[in-house]
């Protein structure tokens, strides 16, 4: 007799403050309905869970993101049974906010992945069983650029502890230029000596010395090899994560995995970088059923990559980002604020007056629900409920997820189509639903 799975997962849950009942008694139902009509739930955790009590971190993944556990509670409300933790605000309130993060995921019994009290921790899977099926999943943050590797959590030796943090991913990125420019790079290096203190630290030994047909100017590499991708996955990290999937997948039967990536290819953010694709690739091939991305705040291409289907990003699926409830003095000082001015006040300082930011773009707030069915370990189907995460609703009920309908649908549906037609993804409309042709 055939076995059957139903999962689903979402973007950034970047849940801050409470839930009114007004949508619990209206669009709600329906998210719910159909989140709960699955067996896997998952969805990334975009804040940390706590009473303001901890150390605000020396820096933030852009914005000090936290949620009182009270206000915690409604997100719980929708259902999920898994919470990926591994993305850039995780470090937001240093140690004691990822601990305590963790800390009321456990007091919920609630299975979560992605960050911990050491790496082996934070690069574990969650483990679930649902409908008689053994199920792991994984969650992993790629570094990008303003994103400090303080943030990652550290390996446990013989003589040292680990280090609370995430479970992280590095690449290394190229900028590409021909055997000319390259060279006039390295004389204009010599005459500024821009690399002065690099190079000092090659010849002291604490820097390793660039790789042939590489050259880096200041913080950037530059390559004129024409084989390199702009991006390549870090090898080691690679590894460790290629390892830890077999490892799961011997034990269950799916293994699904939730990648936070900011890194985009070029201007775009819809534009996915070389290095994720090879991330993700690598992952289904070593036995993952679904990649659930997030990070990017906003839609990216769906893939259907060896049967299974990659979600480059989901966007957002709850954007509370002017909810923020309170923000420490390194953000006020950073925009012009008073040490004591209130959030709403930094924030406003931030966005001139609500007219930038990731909460003035409407497609930062359109996703979609997956409805992934998998049949004797084989995705059959895939279908799509549209979400808008409630742009520019009243009061409280603004970045809550409600089911689109007619334009709005259409809307969500022009955007996948075009940015999965290249990655030869057939989607459809059905009413207000979306589908994949598998």
């Amino acid at each position: 007799m055939s076995k059957k799975l139903i999962a689903t997962g979402t973007g950034d849950s970047l849940f801050t403050a409470d839930v009114p009942q007004e949508y619990f008694d209206g669009d709600f139902k329906p998210v719910y309905d159909y989140i709960n009509s699955c067996d896997v739930k998952m969805t990334n955790l975009e804040t940390n869970v706590g009473e303001f009590g901890d150390f605000p971190g020396a820096y933030s993944g852009g914005t000090w993101l936290n949620t009182e556990p009270r206000d915690f509670d409604d997100l719980v409300k929708f259902g999920f049974n898994f919470y990926g933790t591994a993305n850039n605000h995780c470090m937001d309130y240093s140690y004691h906010g990822l601990i305590s993060t963790l800390e009321e995921l456990e007091k919920r019994n609630l299975a979560h992945a992605g960050t911990g009290r050491c790496l082996e921790e934070a690069g574990a899977p969650a483990l679930l069983n649902v409908n008689g099926q053994k199920v792991a999943i994984l969650a992993l943050n790629c570094e990008y650029a303003t994103i400090h590797t303080a943030s990652r959590a550290g390996v446990t030796t013989k003589t040292m502890k680990g280090r609370p943090g995430v479970n992280y991913f590095s690449h290394n990125d190229y900028r590409k230029v021909d055997a000319e420019d390259l060279e006039k790079l390295k004389e204009i290096a010599e005459k500024s000596q821009i690399n002065v203190s690099r190079n000092r630290s090659i010849a002291g030994g604490f820097l390793l010395p660039d790789p042939e047909g590489v050259f880096t100017f200041g913080d950037v590499k530059f390559c004129c090899d024409g084989s390199k991708k702009e991006s390549e996955c870090n090898k080691k990290d690679k590894e460790r994560i290629i390892n830890a999937i077999k490892a799961a997948k011997k034990e269950n039967d799916y293994v699904f995995i939730m990648i936070h990536c900011h890194d985009s290819k070029g201007l775009s953010h819809e534009n996915v970088p070389d290095y994720y694709e090879e991330l993700a690739h690598a992952c289904i091939d070593a036995g993952v059923s679904a990649v659930i991305g997030g990070g990017a705040h906003q839609l990216r291409p769906i893939e259907i990559y060896n049967g299974c289907p990659i979600f480059y990003s989901l966007g957002d699926f709850i954007y509370q980002g002017m909810r923020v409830k309170h923000l420490p003095a390194d953000f006020m000082a950073k925009y012009g604020c008073d040490k004591d001015a209130t959030a709403w006040e930094g924030l406003m300082a931030r966005s001139k007056n609500n007219t930038i930011g990731l909460q003035v773009h409407k497609y930062n707030f359109m996703t979609v629900l997956p409805k992934m069915e998998f049949e004797d370990g084989k995705l059959v189907s895939l279908e799509m409920m549209p979400i808008v995460a409630g742009f520019k609703k009243e009061g409280k009920l603004d970045g809550l997820p409600y089911h689109t309908k007619g334009e709005e649908t259409e809307e969500i549906f022009e955007v996948l189509d075009r940015l999965s037609t290249p990655y030869g993804t057939k989607i459809v409309k059905d009413g207000d639903m979306l589908k994949v042709i598998l």
